[in-house]
């Protein structure tokens, strides 16, 4: 299944079909269930066989990559499988990624057949009447698929609507699928209006698309350990005032300063806000308390990280919170408390049978201090 672009763009042009490329990765769990299961069936074979002129691509390929580049104003390979429907001319019809089942898969084909779902008709409709939901919504889903941002779509129909138009739940679909960055009017619109769709939608679901929609525009940024843009993009966020938002932020925080590393900065935002905001999350708290370990000096931040532990232990026992507890204690020498947590360590390990090697060498540390 796997050809040449050109060949098969040839081969579209002499038998006047569309082509569809399927755009996969070796190692895709997803790409393989679907090469396996659905391009083996007999009516998924004869359907695209007599519809579409078909090519397969490894997009992780050198020849792939161009694929994904020469294409990329059309639209993007954000994951594995890909599939993309064009014409003989080579314009975009349609798009969809992930694995699809075999009705869906048929159903895909045969939707991009009708003339009505193809993407330049598609934008065609909302160009002439940006002020048509319907339209608008197509024309989001659509090209959204493609991999791309339809932010530009959403405020080209919202200029069709009055301010008291907009707070009803058809036209809070289009600020869902719509707005996917926070840093727009748009979005602001919705975060400083949030009580009033409220009442139209639900707290639940207004919330969780501000809370989505900052964290999506922010999380490259921190795995990327890109703090210039970060914190740009992290004061447009604070500025809302939201508590849910601030929370998001503090764990944005947290992450991108542990990676930085830039620990007196690190010690600064949990000392402030652990209590706030990592309260109720054990594995987060264990996560603080050992970075403090690791790499607070002073006796002040390590005395709260003991603090900090004891509330951990209120989530329920285990060898690795003795551990961290005797540690902390070691490092701040205060070894009756460190005996003490070792002692319970011991205790809790034999009572099921657990191994308590890492404990031991520690337990033997504190005793030559205590007398």
């Amino acid at each position: 299944m796997d050809k040449n672009y050109n060949e098969t763009l040839a081969l579209s042009k002499v038998e006047k079909k569309p082509l569809i490329i399927f755009f996969y990765a070796s190692w895709c769990p997803h790409c393989n269930k679907m090469k396996n299961e659905i391009f083996t069936d007999s009516t998924v074979t004869a359907f695209y066989r007599k519809n579409y002129v078909r090519m397969a691509v490894d997009g992780t390929t050198t020849y792939g990559l161009e694929l994904k580049t020469k294409f990329r104003n059309q639209f993007k390979v954000l994951n594995f499988p890909t599939f993309a429907f064009l014409d003989s001319n080579e314009n975009l019809l349609y798009c969809v990624s992930g694995e699809l089942k075999k009705e869906a898969f048929l159903s895909e084909g045969n939707d991009v057949l009708l003339p009505e779902n193809q993407l330049p008709n598609i934008k065609n409709a909302f160009i002439n009447d940006p002020s048509n939901i319907d339209k608008c919504l197509k024309y989001i889903t659509t090209i959204r698929k493609a991999g791309f941002d339809a932010t530009p779509i959403t405020q080209k129909y919202f200029s069709t609507k009055t301010v008291e138009e907009r707070f009803t739940e058809p036209n809070w679909k289009v600020f869902s699928n719509g707005i996917n960055n926070f840093d727009t009017d748009e979005f602001k619109f919705v975060v400083q209006n949030k009580e009033a769709f409220y009442k139209v939608i639900s707290p639940t679901r207004v919330d969780k698309k501000i809370v989505y929609t900052v964290s999506q525009t922010l999380r490259p940024f921190v795995e990327a350990i890109d703090t210039i843009n970060y914190d740009k993009k992290r004061l447009v966020a604070e500025a809302f005032h939201f508590q849910k938002i601030d929370s998001l932020l503090y764990r944005f925080d947290v992450q991108i300063l542990s990676g930085t590393p830039n620990w007196k900065k690190y010690q600064k935002v949990t000392s402030e806000n652990v209590e706030k905001y990592s309260w109720k999350d054990p594995v987060m708290l264990s996560d603080i308390c050992n970075t403090y370990l690791e790499t607070v000096p002073d006796k002040k931040g390590l005395l709260l990280a003991i603090n900090w532990g004891k509330h951990l232990m209120d989530f329920g026992e285990s060898m690795d919170k003795y551990v961290l507890m005797t540690k902390l204690c070691l490092k701040v020498k205060d070894y009756k408390q460190a005996f003490d947590y070792a002692q319970k360590g011991k205790i809790f390990a034999d009572n099921l049978n657990l191994k308590s090697d890492a404990l031991d060498p520690l337990l033997l540390e504190v005793k030559k201090h205590i007398k």
